[in-house]
């Protein structure tokens, strides 16, 4: 009986190192990997495709996922469980379809004889670039339970201060978009409503009404809707040039000039950068391997591009306190810590430190600015409230005094 042929995905590289992409038919993966591998191609990801459903490759691997996975593989290993035993149960037990198609290309690869770095960094774009850097230094020394355990801690804590800083950006978004809605709410439902009740009365309304009857006018007019048209598609328009490096970078620049939210972000950036080259350094991967797998690591761009060129300083034998204080982005505590890090030996523990100490300053920000914010808006709602309620009160103390003379 003739096996049924499915479609497959696959990248792979070819005999010159070359990147290939494409699709071939097979009666499974294996028979796809096999008949490829005749070809001379190495391939590096491979995923089944069925009509128009969407390719799983293609789900995104929440950064909780890997911290479990980290937490479960030190716990497996800490316990003798072999290595390709771990990862067929935690295979086997991964809800996320994607990540259980890694686990299963990386249980293939290391049961082939291959180390589990090599295996991982085949999916550098599902595990962050720290993660090999750390593994690979521990294969070397044979804790690889202590190594993933220094992930599961690392990766805990950055999610816990990622969604500290998601929550100070986002929230004064929510509180100014919920007063949006309440004005207009006001200017199209409410106001229009008052003025047919005031159209009655031959009366003159005083100033506060004339400029809330105006600005109701206006929004219901051809002029506000275009008004309204060209501001939704010029936040459309800038939701996707944020998308793009140049507005990345523009946006990121921003974020560090803008008060309250520039010491959110510095303080974040300084805690994830000083926190993983700690946690690289202590696990023994030398400085200047380590420094571009923690410059990777930022989320800023800004950041990014001036540590870089620090990096450059670095390698060139200045030391690493002055090329860092040459950014110009650091604050002169961590620059300080770094020095004498530096000076006495001790440039991990001093680094653990300073990220120590800027995890407390960012829950600090993150208060603050929330404190800061919220307030604002309810005083902004209040004022915006507070306007219509003067208008429409004077208005009809005005026409009661005029019908009753």
């Amino acid at each position: 009986m003739t096996a049924t042929l499915s479609k497959y995905r696959y990248q792979a590289e070819n005999l010159e190192g070359q990147s290939v992409k494409g699709e071939i038919q097979a009666a499974s993966v294996m028979a796809a990997r096999n008949e490829l591998a005749v070809k001379g191609m190495r391939v590096t990801k491979i995923s089944e495709r069925k009509g128009l459903q969407i390719d799983i490759t293609k789900e995104k691997v929440p950064l909780v996922d890997i911290m479990h996975f980290s937490r479960q593989m030190a716990t497996f290993l800490r316990a003798g469980i072999p290595v390709t035993e771990s990862i067929d149960n935690l295979r086997i037990d991964a809800k996320n379809k994607r990540f259980k198609a890694i686990l299963s290309d990386v249980l293939e690869r290391v049961t082939a004889g291959r180390s589990i770095t090599e295996a991982l960094s085949m999916h550098s774009d599902v595990f962050p670039p720290y993660f090999m850097a750390l593994l690979g230094s521990a294969e070397l020394t044979g804790r690889m339970d202590d190594a993933f355990d220094q992930l599961h801690k690392y990766i805990r804590r950055d999610i816990e201060l990622s969604r500290a800083v998601r929550k100070a950006l986002i929230y004064p978004m929510i509180l100014l978009a919920i007063s949006m809605v309440v004005c207009l709410i006001i200017v199209v439902f409410a106001i229009p409503r008052f003025a047919e009740f005031f159209d009655g009365f031959d009366a003159e309304l005083p100033l506060p009404t004339r400029m809330l009857m105006a600005v109701a006018d206006f929004v219901q007019s051809p002029a506000g809707l275009i008004t309204g048209l060209v501001l939704v598609f010029g936040s459309v328009g800038l939701t996707f040039y944020v998308r793009t490096n140049n507005g990345r970078r523009n946006m990121h620049a921003l974020q560090l000039k803008t008060p309250l939210i520039s010491t959110v972000v510095t303080y974040s950036a300084t805690e994830r950068f000083t926190r993983v080259l700690a946690v690289l350094l202590d696990a023994g991967v030398p400085l200047p391997e380590a420094l571009p797998t923690s410059i990777d690591c930022s989320n800023n761009l800004v950041y990014k591009e001036r540590l870089s060129v620090a990096m450059e300083g670095v390698l060139e034998g200045r030391g690493f306190a002055e090329p860092l204080a040459q950014t110009n982005l650091f604050p002169s505590t961590v620059v300080q810590m770094i020095r004498v890090g530096e000076r006495s030996g001790e440039l991990s523990e001093q680094l653990e430190n300073a990220a120590s100490f800027y995890e407390e300053e960012l829950d600090y920000a993150v208060d603050k600015m929330t404190a800061v914010f919220e307030p604002l808006m309810i005083v902004f709602i209040g004022c915006v409230v507070g306007f219509v309620a003067l208008a429409m009160v004077s208005a009809m103390y005005g026409i009661y005094n005029q019908v009753d003379v």
